[in-house]
């Protein structure tokens, strides 16, 4: 049984999804580019019984990132990807310039693709790629109000889903499970909770864990039958799932 990268892992969901790794006994790499987070979800996951190493990488750094898997990979090997991390400032139009297009799509979607095929390379008897996406990448989200200064981000979600979905079945022929996963609600953070709004207030919450739960039990064997889909983890354990 290999390691399970997830990025992002330093807080939030992608924590979330490496605590329920670890205490179902999976070796997890935790990948962030905030050190003290890293090792923090690593003494966490430990304290749970559960293996853990923290990996300080800059996802924009495509070499630095392939080197992070390939290192991975002369150890357990790599048996899944779970790609959390992401960057979602909030630019209008007038105020972003070409340095903050690439900064955001380098991490959402550059990430994306340079760690696939960084892993798929290392994935000898299959294997499972998961990628968080997000509502703001849908179209019909585009001209929501909440939406507004995060074109750049919806659009690098609307990307990586585009492309997740399109290798989909070409790897699923080497046994390699490929989906996209969305909250499916508004994620509970404290930057959301700080949010004073009343339409806001009223829309449907899900938890950070409940988030993790569903992209760990995707990553925690090739589930090829949901390959190529663009999942909801609200919808975890009700339309899909165990």
């Amino acid at each position: 049984m290999g390691t399970t990268i997830v990025t992002g892992a330093g807080s939030g969901i992608g924590r979330a999804a490496a605590l329920q790794l670890a205490e179902a006994g999976r070796a997890v790499l935790v990948c962030d580019r905030d050190g003290p987070a890293a090792r923090e979800t690593c003494r966490l996951a430990e304290s749970a019984g559960g293996r853990a190493t923290a990996a300080i990488v800059d996802l924009s750094d495509a070499a630095a990132t392939t080197r992070m898997v390939e290192t991975a990979a002369r150890g357990d090997g790599v048996s899944a990807l779970i790609h959390s991390a992401g960057l979602f400032p909030r630019l209008s139009f007038a105020d972003a310039v070409p340095a903050d297009l690439d900064a955001v799509t380098s991490v959402n979607f550059r990430a994306a693709f340079v760690l696939a095929k960084a892993c798929a390379a290392t994935m000898t008897a299959g294997g499972a790629l998961v990628f968080l996406t997000s509502g703001a990448g849908l179209l019909e989200r585009a001209g929501d109000p909440f939406q507004r200064g995060f074109s750049l981000y919806g659009a690098s979600k609307a990307a990586l889903d585009r492309w997740a979905l399109g290798i989909a079945a070409e790897l699923a022929e080497a046994g390699i499970a490929v989906s996209t996963v969305t909250p499916g609600a508004v994620v509970d953070t404290p930057g959301t909770a700080a949010i004073r709004d009343e339409v806001f207030a009223s829309m449907p919450r899900i938890a950070p864990a409940a988030v993790g739960r569903a992209l760990a039990w995707l990553a925690a064997a090739p589930r090829l039958a949901l390959a190529g889909r663009r999942l909801s983890a609200a919808e975890f354990g009700k339309a899909w799932g165990p």
